[in-house]
């Protein structure tokens, strides 16, 4: 079983270990986070994909691809992500784990100093990033950018978030918008990077069997030289600052698609107040066995999908579903009264127990992988309390029925989106 242990190296840098020797390889990442905000949301996106394209030493595709080929097959990663307010833009590596090695390497240590590399030594051109790199980055990032678009289920999502949070920075958009990313100079992705290390609060996270101590020590050293002075970044809880916001959205597409947001109101001063908002998610939305699907799906056949989930870091329920154009406000309608049955107690026991044992389940398969086991506990580093997957399905099982009725009365509807087709209706 995997053992977390965390410390910090230096100011706003920390060091996060998850020990579990059942695995074969080990993962390395460096998590930053630096606050969402509109005028550098694009230039972050667009600068972590270029730190893990290339290095000034192995400054090409065939070059890099050479160093991890040596390295048994290693794998790097470089994404964006938005956690609350934050962005978090990690760089990762994943291999062998040292155990492995045919000739007794120190494959762990080799895996952080091409890491470093690339975090710390990137391909320039002067003070800018090299010209052809950046637009070949930056054609992926708006091919990825319109392919997030070209899913509308994920598009009205997203579009829902960004209505519900317009005058909050969880609203903004992870990458950036289109226009941002082709706006970027490879000026800006200097000045960005040179921020990044200067400020960003960062979770260096080892997952498997490597010696954590030692790793830390290398990455203490090249954070030594970099004239550190972090902030200190936190999220706050979505809070409803205005009526019920609407929008239409008219394109060509077969499916309309209806997301409603709502704020959950939880107490931030009870530590399990969480657990009962994402178990009353659950049980409204979150599995087969839940109201949203045996109901609006099911029962009354007004959507082809309708599923509930619940953000931690925000505290907000994103309820979507795929509906035929004439059947939205039906649908509308009786979301809200399945939410209302909550609010006055119609809840099964069936429908508890069934949301209880979805978690349990995930629980168990949260442990099965390294990837898996990294990003349950990077999802906490912002939490005041780690707890491992086993913590977390007991305190889902805590939760009683009264406690899920009374974190219902709590939901509040904050926005409707809907995405749509032009045609008039027969």
């Amino acid at each position: 079983m995997e053992k977390f242990s965390r410390r910090e190296l230096s100011p706003g840098i920390y060091l996060n270990s998850i020990k579990d020797d059942r695995f074969k390889s080990c993962k390395i990442s460096v998590n930053m986070y630096m606050p969402m905000k509109n005028d550098t949301a694009a230039e972050n996106a667009l600068l972590i994909q270029l730190l893990g394209r290339s290095c000034r030493e192995y400054p090409d595709y065939m070059s890099l691809n050479r160093e991890v080929n040596r390295l048994y097959g290693a794998a790097i990663g470089a994404d964006c992500t938005k956690i609350g307010d934050l962005q978090q833009l990690v760089l990762s590596v994943s291999g062998l784990d040292d155990r492995y090695a045919l000739n007794g390497e120190k494959l762990s240590q080799e895996l952080v100093k091409l890491l470093c590399k690339m975090l710390f030594e990137p391909k320039l051109e002067g003070e800018a990033f090299a010209q052809y790199d950046t637009q070949q980055e930056r054609r992926k990032l708006l091919e990825l950018i319109e392919s997030e678009i070209n899913e509308k289920r994920g598009y009205a999502i997203t579009q829902c978030v960004s209505l519900m949070c317009e005058n909050d920075s969880f609203g903004i958009r992870r990458y950036g918008s289109y226009e941002q990313v082709k706006a970027v100079t490879p000026q800006q992705l200097y000045t960005a990077w040179k921020r990044l290390l200067e400020t960003a609060v960062i979770n260096i996270v080892v997952v498997g069997n490597p010696d954590a101590g030692v790793i830390g020590e290398m990455f203490s050293e090249k954070f030594s030289t970099i004239n550190r002075r972090p902030e200190n970044y936190s999220t706050r809880m979505f809070k409803l600052d205005s009526g019920v916001k609407e929008k239409t959205e008219e394109q060509e597409v077969m499916q309309s698609k209806l997301v409603m947001g709502f704020a959950c109101n939880i107490d931030e001063n009870d530590p399990n107040s969480a657990d009962r908002a994402k178990l009353m998610t659950l049980v409204l939305g979150g599995t087969p066995s839940s109201k949203l699907f045996t109901n609006v799906r099911e029962k009354e056949s007004l959507c082809y999908y309708c599923a509930a989930s619940y953000n931690r870091q925000k505290s907000i329920v994103l309820i979507d579903c795929g509906v035929e154009k004439q059947n939205v406000e039906k649908a509308k309608k009786e979301i809200l009264n399945q939410l209302e049955q909550m609010k006055k107690g119609n809840i099964s026991e069936f429908e508890i127990n069934a949301a209880k044992l979805a978690v349990a389940d995930s629980s168990g398969i949260v442990t099965d992988s390294i990837g898996g086991i990294d990003k349950f506990y990077t999802s906490q580093l912002f939490e005041k309390e780690i707890i491992t997957p086993e913590q977390a399905a007991e305190r889902i099982n805590a939760v009683t029925a009264e406690q899920i009725v009374e974190a219902a009365n709590c939901v509040e509807l904050a926005a409707v989106y809907l995405l749509t087709d032009n045609k008039e209706e027969l």
